[in-house]
């Protein structure tokens, strides 16, 4: 099923507030973004489509080295759901069942995860399988193909959290008993590298 599934990962930002690129950030002995890459591997997907914008240079050495693809938004700055919509429509014309949305910041998310959200998109007839936090739901998440549509006119800085929310869709979630953790601050990367005696 694996195979039926194209993995996003959106790393088109800038990390103004961390101040550098936080993908490029240490992470044990690799990178964060690298560490997404590799369990994102690790599904086996019919493509992996990295995102970028501010860091085009960098993130296109890493893409080769994985032998990914990688697609730079020229409206990046427009915000993360503009980024999303033009990640999409690299994948419009796939005979794929759906897309697992990734963020490049978000290291501790485990291989484990993205199976168990795979596992419950393959079992059940939803459109959508977020992640289910111990304080929210979000992203990854699994979007059906029939959703790319809408998917395709996102715009600004709402991701596709907003589609969680549409009456109609059919919503299933994958809990992973953790807060959501990313990367935004210098002071957030050392509180996780602290947590996972990093």
């Amino acid at each position: 099923m694996s195979s039926e599934i194209s993995i996003l990962i959106l790393a088109a930002g800038k990390s103004s507030r961390m101040g550098s690129p936080k993908m490029l950030l240490s992470w044990g002995d690799t990178t964060v973004l690298e560490c997404i890459i590799k369990k994102a591997k690790t599904l086996s997907p019919k493509q992996i489509v990295l995102v970028s914008g501010a860091q085009h240079s960098a993130l296109e050495k890493i893409t080769e080295k994985f032998g990914i693809q990688i697609a730079q938004n020229p409206q990046w700055e427009r915000g993360m759901g503009n980024s999303l919509a033009f990640g999409i429509k690299t994948l419009m014309d796939q005979a794929i069942k759906g897309v697992l949305v990734l963020l490049a910041d978000m290291p501790t998310i485990t291989a484990d995860d993205l199976n168990g959200l795979l596992e419950t998109f393959t079992s059940s007839e939803a459109e959508i399988v977020c992640t289910q936090y111990l304080n929210t739901q979000g992203v990854p998440a699994i979007f059906k193909h029939s959703l790319f549509a809408q998917l395709s006119q996102l715009d600004g800085d709402l991701g596709a959290k907003q589609l969680f929310k549409l009456e109609g869709i059919k919503l299933a979630s994958y809990s992973v008993k953790k807060d959501y953790e990313d990367l935004d601050t210098p002071d957030a990367y050392q509180r996780l590298k602290d947590k996972y005696g990093l």
